[in-house]
């Protein structure tokens, strides 16, 4: 249930991607071919690409293309993988669960005063903040789960 949660946010918010695309090629027909660049698609760029990455991070650990020194890790077998995996989680728990904490504050205080970004376009960004935790929340279930499956491969030396 938590891989195909994962799987299916990360696939969604890739398609953010075509759209991000879209708005760059936008901009810069606006700008150096009318002469008329926009207010928002600077902006609109940098949020896209931020929710593409947040919203992506889970689905990155799902498919295991996050970067590791494999000097070590790539000569273990599999049941020391995730023996190493396992034990590593406390400081990945540990790590995110802070970062949870304070993006939620965070996002938060920010839907309190309903913050804009200040800018001449001026868009909210409390829904950015809250997709921070959301991704945040998303990478760690994420963990949860990798930690379930190595705790099998440890315990048992076969996957489930």
């Amino acid at each position: 249930m938590i891989d195909r949660l994962i799987i299916r946010t990360g696939k969604l918010f890739s398609l953010l991607t075509l759209l991000v695309v879209f708005v760059v090629v936008y901009e810069i027909l606006m700008r150096y071919v009318f002469h008329a660049p926009t207010l928002w698609a600077s902006e609109s760029i940098v949020f896209g690409c931020a929710l593409v990455y947040v919203m992506g991070a889970a689905w990155t650990a799902h498919e295991g293309k996050h970067v590791k020194i494999e000097l070590v890790y790539g000569r273990l077998s599999a049941r020391g993988r995730a023996i190493a995996d396992a034990v590593s989680f406390l400081f990945f728990a540990l790590y995110l669960g802070m970062m949870l904490w304070a993006s939620l504050r965070y996002a938060w205080d920010s839907l309190e005063v309903r913050e804009t970004s200040g800018s001449p376009w001026d868009p909210p960004v409390y829904p950015f903040k809250i997709a921070l935790a959301a991704g945040i929340f998303l990478l760690l279930l994420q963990g949860v789960g990798k930690l379930i499956r190595d705790l099998h491969v440890a315990i048992r030396g076969e996957h489930p």
